[in-house]
């Protein structure tokens, strides 16, 4: 699986929409440009890894997040629960959507 992240954005213009994809190493990517390269050692995503892209990209105040589940890619459950902990570390609020899970 590989997964998109959509931030609330208060401000007009660009969204904030960021996709993490494994290509073998965890990637953050927007508009399908390589924005960080989280571990380019190794396939596994670590801690930290929300932090690192807010502090890169400079986004300030996120409250809200949407996380995008797609069934194709390499990242795995693991992955996700990295994901969501970094997440509620970072106190901001999310909502899962899986692709899967739409009928």
């Amino acid at each position: 699986m590989r997964f998109t992240l959509v931030f609330e954005n208060h401000q007009e213009g660009i969204g904030a929409s960021y996709d993490l994809l494994f290509a073998p190493c965890p990637i953050w990517n927007a508009a399908g440009k390589e924005i960080l390269n989280l571990n380019p050692r190794d396939p596994y995503l670590n801690s930290g890894c929300v932090e690192r892209l807010l502090e890169q990209e400079y986004l300030k105040g996120v409250e809200k997040c949407v996380v995008v589940i797609h069934s194709i890619g390499h990242g795995d459950e693991r992955s996700l629960q990295i994901l969501k902990a970094d997440l509620d570390a970072l106190k901001i609020k999310y909502q899962i959507v899986d692709f899967n899970d739409i009928k």
